[in-house]
């Protein structure tokens, strides 16, 4: 590959003085003339039947315009998810925007749209709700009992889905083994943590067409979901970009309720609506599953993998929301597909409890896998003195094989190998002490953990969309206006993105403008998740560069008397190839395409080529070409005080396969933004309730522990192996997901080592660490 400009190089972001000086461009800061403000009614019980709600005090508040309750609104069963389509046969349709039996408690119950917050607040308080409280159940094991209180009818024992995979055979597999190994793992339900709030702002006209606003991972599935629940075509919405949001983690790829009830609102009052979240409402909105996962595993004296069998059991709330593919994701990429085993068996159980609801949380299934997968495989290392490293090695799959989860694609580029080798020389893995082998009463430990096998995206995944466009325009001034649907989490997408667009092009980052987009003017993009935007989206930008830059060499070639072939643009110069004085500036091209076909000279009428005439523009649609795997490694060492339990991550040595990086402060920023998630994860983050009234006892940040910049290592290095995969863009692959993969399992592993005992269940918390070294009582 030769050498590039542009992509590889550390470039300013694109957004950073935008966001330094205030950041106006997110949609929290947006506000229209006349604009109202709702707030929602939710529900103090965590199962119930709403059998009355008299408004009639809260319509008589002075600045009250507008009250919704469940009799005011469609009563259409959808699907909140935007990657899949609304009538997808894999995904359950259990939400109602206002609903009559309230299944956790939060639910919303009424709406009321008002000239000011404080007047909605107000008026919440006014309307009186009369429930029949029903039997709630908060676990998933005690929600599968018979007996237990039935959130759907269509879910007996409240399984809403329970798929089982098999390969080879697990029990002759089990029969070969030398030694067998059983344990069962547990994770908590965490926040996502995005700064800026679930926010929406929604408009109507008289002919009842809407235009929304919103703080969202993805506005054609936001259009698609909102018109699916109010019934109407969706032609009659148009979902705006933001110009970039203040974080998503997954947590924002799902409608909430607050955007079909801002639409409602304001189709109501014919006025603008802008609905916020507290932070507390945000808390009850969205989280990442908890689950339990049971492995057993065979292995040979020498590691090699004979069977391995998983039961994993996901707690979804009280809907199904992203549940069901959740799950999926867990079983295959986090438990079936990693590693090579012949005989493998894996059940899943998604389950409904009178919980929150669950959701998209970066990585999507795979934290909680892996936690269980890589702790078990370093037990299994420790009871038999096996090599860590050599472990996985022996039982992982090589450059070239057949990828595991789809046989149409190979592993054309997979190292592994060279992850695990640059990340344990970074750590000093060779200097490593025994588990519990320190001195003193603050112990010091390394542990390491693997994501073998991800994703680019969800090309091969039923029902989930994976396909993008992109439009490029070159002005005469020598900008280029880039049109994308795709949305900036605040991960520096637009600037990757500009990145690739400038280096196909010849032109510097600067004159690339990522400009206005909505969904009556760009192509379709799926979601901004799976890791997918730099080679999914930016294959389409890249294709779309390449269009325009086409359109240049036909409309200069007969400027520069050189065939369209033999031309190049450097330093956004067009110019021969091989004769760069024979050039010309790039804007000045741009002019001659969009000059009049006659133009007055000093010495009459100078007619111009017809062919040379119009804007110089390049677009592009189309799928991914493979879903190529990147490896992930993580090594930690921490230090553990065995008279408090604390926990200290000291140092990280991270390891990607990540093909080719695009911007390399950008990659480093998602591994420590990934690290710093994975680190509350590990040790601290928990949404905790009441256990009778299932009421999240967080409110906001002061009272959900997790990392800040004191409890970050002082030293991560990032080492990245570029294997230039033929199908993405310069050669990249993904990056996002698997950086917050692996950082619990690791750190789990280094506390083991530091202390010689092992946590099952996150958060690996002081208390527990004390417990296991028989210092506090487990009670």
């Amino acid at each position: 590959m030769s050498k590039m400009k542009i992509v590889g190089n550390r470039v300013l972001r694109t957004d950073a003085y935008d966001k330094v000086t205030g950041g106006k461009s997110y949609t929290v800061n947006l506000r229209l003339p006349g604009m109202l403000h709702a707030k929602l009614l939710r529900s103090p019980y965590p199962h119930a039947r709403v059998l009355r709600v008299d408004t009639s005090r809260a319509e008589k508040l002075a600045g009250v315009k507008a009250i919704l309750t469940a009799a005011d609104v469609p009563q259409i069963k959808y699907h909140p998810v935007y990657f899949a389509p609304s009538t997808a046969a894999s995904m359950v349709r259990d939400m109602l925007i206002l609903t009559s039996t309230v299944r956790f408690a939060g639910e919303p119950v009424a709406a009321v749209a008002a000239t000011r917050t404080e007047i909605a607040e107000e008026a919440l308080e006014l309307i009186h709700v009369e429930y029949e409280a029903l039997p709630a159940v908060f676990e998933a094991a005690e929600a599968m009992k018979p007996g237990a209180p039935q959130l759907y009818e269509h879910a007996p024992n409240n399984v809403v889905m329970n798929p089982s995979f098999s390969f080879g055979d697990a029990q002759k597999g089990f029969d070969e083994a030398d030694y067998v190994f059983e344990n069962t793992y547990r994770t908590q339900r965490v926040h996502t943590c995005y700064m800026e709030p679930r926010v929406c702002v929604v408009d109507s006209d008289t002919s009842g067409n809407l235009t929304i606003w919103s703080s969202t991972q993805h506005i054609f599935g936001l259009r698609e979901k909102l018109a699916f629940a109010l019934g109407i075509p969706v032609s009659k919405v148009r979902a705006v970009k933001p110009t970039y949001i203040g974080g998503g983690f997954g947590g924002k790829l799902d409608m909430g309720f607050l955007e079909p009830v801002a639409a409602l609102l304001s189709l109501k009052t014919g006025r603008p609506v802008r609905l916020e979240h507290t932070r507390y409402e945000d808390f009850i909105t969205t989280a990442r599953n908890p689950f339990e996962v049971q492995l057993k595993t065979g292995v040979k004296k020498d590691g090699t993998f004979t069977a391995r069998w998983a039961k994993s059991i996901l707690d979804t709330g009280a809907h199904a929301t992203h549940g069901a593919v959740v799950l999926m994701v867990h079983g295959f990429f986090g438990f079936l597909l990693p590693y090579r085993c012949a005989n493998q068996k894996w059940e899943g159980m998604t389950v409904y409890t009178n919980n929150i609801i669950g959701g998209g949380f970066r990585g999507y299934g795979a934290p909680q896998a892996a936690f269980a997968v890589e702790s078990q495989i370093d037990e299994i290392c420790d009871k038999l003195k096996l090599d860590p490293i050599e472990f996985r090695l022996k039982n992982a799959h090589s450059e070239g094989e057949q990828h595991p989860f789809d046989p149409n694609f190979t592993l054309s580029t997979y190292r592994l190998a060279e992850c695990l080798k640059k990340g344990a020389e970074q750590i000093g893995w060779s200097k490593r002490l025994p588990a519990g082998a320190g001195n003193g009463t603050k112990k010091r430990g390394i542990g390491f953990a693997c994501q073998p096998l991800w994703v680019s995206g969800c090309v091969g995944f039923p029902d989930i969309y994976e396909h993008s466009g992109a439009i490029l325009k070159l002005n005469v001034d020598g900008t280029v206006n880039l049109s994308i649907a795709t949305v900036d989490m605040g991960c520096g997408q637009n600037t990757v993105l500009s990145q690739i667009a400038a280096e196909e092009l010849g032109v510097a980052v600067k004159d690339i403008r990522v400009t206005y987009a909505d969904t009556d003017t760009v192509p379709f993009d799926a979601p901004s998740h799976a890791s997918r935007v730099t080679y999914s989206a930016g294959n389409a930008v890249k294709a779309a560069a390449a269009s325009a830059k086409r359109r240049v060499f036909q409309v200069a070639s007969g400027l520069l008397n050189s065939s369209a072939e033999n031309l190049e643009i450097v330093d956004g110069r067009v110019q021969v190839k091989g004769a760069p004085a024979n050039g010309m500036p790039l804007a000045d091209v741009v002019k001659r395409a969009e000059s009049p076909c006659v133009n007055m000279v000093p010495d009459g009428m100078q007619r111009t080529p017809l062919e040379e005439k119009g804007t110089i523009m390049g677009s592009a649609c189309l799928a991914p070409a493979s879903n190529p795997s990147p490896a992930a490694v993580e090594f930690v060492e921490v230090e553990v005080d065995t008279e408090t339990g604390e926990v200290k991550v000291l140092r990280v040595a991270y390891a990607h396969d990540i093909g080719k990086v695009i911007n390399p402060p950008g990659a480093e920023g998602q591994v420590e933004g990934g690290l710093q998630q994975g680190m509350g994860y590990a040790l601290m983050e928990n949404l905790v309730f009441d256990p009778s009234s299932g009421a999240c006892l967080a409110a906001d940040f002061l009272n959900y522990k997790m990392p800040t910049a004191l409890e970050m290592p002082a030293e991560i290095t990032c080492q990245w192996v570029e294997s230039n995969e033929p199908t993405g863009p310069f050669g990249a692959k993904s990056l996002a997901e698997a950086c917050a993969i692996v950082p619990a399992p690791a750190i789990a592993n280094a506390i083991y080592n530091a202390v010689g005992v092992r946590v099952r269940d996150l958060p690996i918390t002081p208390e527990k660490i004390l417990a296991a070294l028989g210092k506090l009582d487990p009670a």
